[in-house]
């Protein structure tokens, strides 16, 4: 028995728009977004990614990650110290700021909710791994902004979440 061609074409799930820039008012941040990846590395023989950070005055949405819409973590990461310090200031906002993200023509508003300072430089995988927790997908939409902290130094990182408050087309 040879199978018929289906006349009914199949479609497949269309995910939101890939984010394309962001606008932080109250820190002046008004860039564009760049799709990064991660690549392994090795640290201590233990094997870890290691996320590409733009290299330019940009943030970096992380392609693993959600784009905005999509009902899940939406991440995106920036230098704070070189390549354009486009998250310098990030450690200056406070829960109820909010933060733009367009995705083509479509602005998605979020709130910030929570901020942390994580300890990173020198820290047990461990301690690592459970950090990179915030970077994984989530069952809610949300924003997850990430840098190092404070100026200057590898030592922290910096994660800012944010939830949604609609969209506009």
């Amino acid at each position: 028995h040879t199978p018929t061609p289906s006349s009914t074409p199949t479609l497949s799930p269309t995910l939101p728009p890939s984010p394309t820039h962001i606008l932080i008012p109250s820190i002046h941040v008004d860039a564009p977004i760049l799709p990064v990846s991660w690549n392994p590395v090795t640290v201590d023989g233990q094997s870890q990614a290691i996320w590409e950070v733009p290299d330019t005055y940009a943030a970096g949405w992380h392609e693993t990650s959600a784009p905005p819409g999509a009902g899940s973590n939406v991440v995106l990461n920036g230098h704070n110290t070189a390549h354009g310090e486009v998250f310098r200031d990030l450690y200056q906002l406070k829960a109820g700021t909010v933060i733009t993200i367009y995705a083509d023509e479509i602005s998605y508003t979020y709130t910030v909710s929570d901020i942390l300072i994580l300890p990173e430089a020198g820290q047990p995988l461990e301690v690592r791994q459970k950090n990179a927790q915030y970077i994984l997908p989530t069952e809610d939409e949300r924003l997850t902004l990430v840098t190092c902290h404070p100026y200057g130094s590898l030592r922290y990182r910096l994660i800012v979440i944010a939830h949604p408050n609609g969209f506009e087309e």
